[in-house]
């Protein structure tokens, strides 16, 4: 069994380096004196979550990128700004025929809308089955017909959009502190209340936990099919996140909200925006790696959300390269 996440986190300022043969964090006080200094072993690391301000030399990073650790950078106020990822060549054997097929499977207009409505259809359900869970009436029949009947991408971003707008709002029926956390409308750059920042903290631990998955596996990163690459350099983690964002995101806040393990004394206001203390990104990153290790079953097999999230992006490449039937994951539990 699966212990720990090989994930590690960086929140005070500092100096990641290499150190012989390991990486080292030197922290810094308020004048930049390094305070104190520990290892970070190389073999147990697959990925550095930066949020301090933290130094860090080409050295090292050659270092980093030799041993396959993909590094997510946030800004002060814990808004995410980029990832550093190797070169695939370094990591996973990918393979020039998986890619063909991908980019087949995206210039085949109709190939690339089934997928961009299965996926949506996961959305779809996972959300829906989690305001079931509370016994909150929501008609899901009416945004799955719409779904089925959209003809192109955009068709499908509008109904996943009209769906997301109802879906939230019957938050306010779920998170019982409606005084600190009711919905009113999303926000995202930046967010403007305090249940925007955690949505949109968590989603973007969502995408960077489906980027590190697909990224161990022949799928290129670079091609989605729901969210349009064009715009950006990185999309299909995107697409796979609408899956698992309800299943593990959502869930995550509920429970953290109602059980009052974030409440609004964990939030500070710097410079008119809205960020987390240390201490709350703690608490937050310490549930979302209990999570991310917990095990559930999949017909014969008990795998980790991790394995459960891979696993997916092999379904896709499955459909992609064999024309299998897809179906997106359904949470029942």
């Amino acid at each position: 069994m699966q212990k720990s996440d090989r994930t590690h986190f960086l929140i005070n300022a500092g100096r990641l380096r290499r150190d012989a043969n390991n990486l080292r964090f030197d922290r810094y006080d308020e004048e930049g004196n390094v305070t104190g200094s520990k290892p970070l072993p190389i073999n147990a690391i697959d990925e550095i979550y930066i949020l301090g301000k933290v130094d860090i030399d080409s050295y090292s990073m050659a270092f980093i990128a030799d041993h396959n650790i993909l590094l997510h950078f946030f800004s002060p106020y814990q808004s995410f700004r980029g990832n550093f990822f190797p070169n695939t060549a370094n990591s996973v054997n990918k393979s020039g025929f998986v890619l063909l097929q991908q980019l087949r499977a995206f210039d085949d207009d109709m190939h690339r809308l089934y997928l961009a409505k299965q996926i949506t259809k996961g959305h779809f359900i996972n959300g829906a089955n989690n305001l079931k869970r509370y016994k909150i009436k929501f008609d899901t029949d009416g945004y799955l017909d719409k779904l089925q009947k959209a003809k192109c991408i955009n068709e499908i971003m509008t109904s996943e959009g009209a769906f997301q707008k109802n879906y939230y709002q019957a938050w306010n029926s779920i998170i019982h502190n409606q005084r600190s956390f009711k919905f009113t409308q999303r926000s995202k750059r930046p967010p403007t209340d305090k249940l925007n920042s955690l949505i949109s903290y968590i989603n973007t631990r969502m995408y960077n936990v489906v980027l590190s998955e697909i990224y161990k596996t022949e799928l290129d990163p670079r091609i989605g099919f729901l969210h349009e690459p064009n715009y950006r350099s990185l999309s299909l983690h995107l697409d796979i996140a609408e899956i698992f964002k309800p299943v593990i995101g959502d869930n995550l806040i509920f429970s953290l909200l109602n059980k009052n393990e974030i409440t609004a004394k964990d939030f500070k206001t710097d410079s008119g925006r809205i960020r987390f203390t240390n201490d709350a990104v703690k608490k937050i990153e310490t549930k979302i790696i209990s999570k991310m290790t917990k095990q559930i079953t999949m017909g014969e097999q008990r795998l980790t959300w991790r394995q459960v999230i891979r696993r997916e992006v092999n379904q896709i490449k499955k459909n992609i390269v064999e024309t299998c039937e897809y179906e997106p994951f359904i949470s029942h539990g």
